[in-house]
């Protein structure tokens, strides 16, 4: 209405905006209700979404029994006196979930104490002909030499991603060996070869297990994870561009009761935003198990490009990232009309 000096007043009832904040706060408690009892739904079952886990959880169990039994046998552990527990402890250590990264670690823990102990007998004959006060300071000289340049090459970042894990062992290994060799040369020359063969037991049992027992490919599981994530990327910016069309030319009450009702909490498409924005760790460490693994299932070809795939992933989070900011434009409070 006008009043006298001219100027019109907009009167606005607050009982319509009361009650829409009443219905538009149940309509948040109803929806909170639902994710919780989908989310109390998805514990319940989460073991069985996977049954490849349930799969894994059985040979894990297969591989120490078999590790055990070889510790209950009479003959080993009085061979290998307390060394023989190495065995159980490598399984438990090296068994993972995918054949990729079950050889990583085993080859890893292999070669880092086959190196280890090669050297550390090397270092340790070499100290007998210096005396007792020379052997002591070889032995120190070289822990720290060992130590510091294994620490060293783990900081290098390609030597990290496939090796840290075997330069770890090696440092372990290395230092055992040689603070044993300063008592007697015949207990260094026992820790070493007594610990590498129950290493290798270990390992063995772990790999073939996880090779030829329902194995799980990581090559398989980063191709899997490739496609999924240009299907979730197709389906935000489809779904984007259908709620940009259907948008009619409204009044900003109804821009805001949009934007109200339609947090990114609660919008399906910025979810799926957000598992393809975070599936950059995953890629990569897909990526890195599948480079250890043999040729397997369609990927029969030795060298095959699997860093190409976190290359392609990365350029689907650039336009991931574009696209979402697209719709957060069309859910943008204010809005341009033509």
């Amino acid at each position: 209405m006008q009043n006298e000096s001219g100027a019109v007043e907009v009167r606005v009832s607050p009982e319509p905006i009361r009650e829409r904040d009443e219905q538009q706060g149940e309509e948040q408690q109803q929806q909170r209700q639902q994710q919780q009892q989908q989310q109390q739904h998805w514990s319940k079952w989460f073991l069985f979404q996977d049954p490849r886990r349930l799969i894994h959880a059985a040979k894990v169990g297969l591989a120490l029994s078999l590790s055990s039994l070889f510790m209950l046998v009479e003959e080993p552990p009085r061979l290998l006196g307390e060394n023989a527990i190495w065995a159980i402890m490598t399984v438990v250590v090296v068994f993972e979930f995918t054949v990729g990264a079950t050889l990583s670690k085993g080859l890893n823990r292999g070669l880092g104490t086959l190196a280890a102990a090669f050297l550390g007998l090397g270092i340790a004959h070499l100290a007998d002909f210096c005396g007792h006060i020379g052997e002591a300071s070889i032995i120190i000289t070289s822990v720290f030499l060992a130590g510091a340049v294994a620490t060293f090459l783990r900081f290098i970042p390609k030597l990290k991603a496939k090796y840290d894990y075997g330069l770890l062992i090696f440092m372990l290994t290395f230092s055992l060996i040689s603070v044993s060799s300063y008592q007697t040369s015949e207990a260094s020359f026992k820790t070493a070869s007594t610990r590498m063969f129950t290493i290798l037991v270990g390992c063995g049992i772990s790999l073939v297990i996880c090779m030829f027992l329902f194995p799980v490919w990581a090559g398989e599981d980063l191709h899997a994870l490739s496609s999924r994530n240009f299907e979730t990327l197709a389906d935000c910016l489809q779904g984007s561009v259908e709620e940009y069309l259907k948008i009619p030319e409204t009044t900003m009450q109804a821009v805001m009761e949009k934007e109200i009702q339609n947090r990114a909490d609660n919008d399906d498409i910025y979810v799926k935003y957000r598992a393809l924005l975070s599936s950059s760790q995953t890629e990569e460490s897909l990526a890195n198990f599948a480079g250890w693994e043999p040729p397997h299932g369609k990927f029969l070809k030795f060298g095959y490009p699997w860093p190409h795939y976190v290359k392609v992933g990365a350029a689907l989070r650039h336009c991931a990232y574009a696209s979402m900011a697209l719709h957060g434009c069309v859910r943008a409070e204010v809005q341009v009309h033509e």
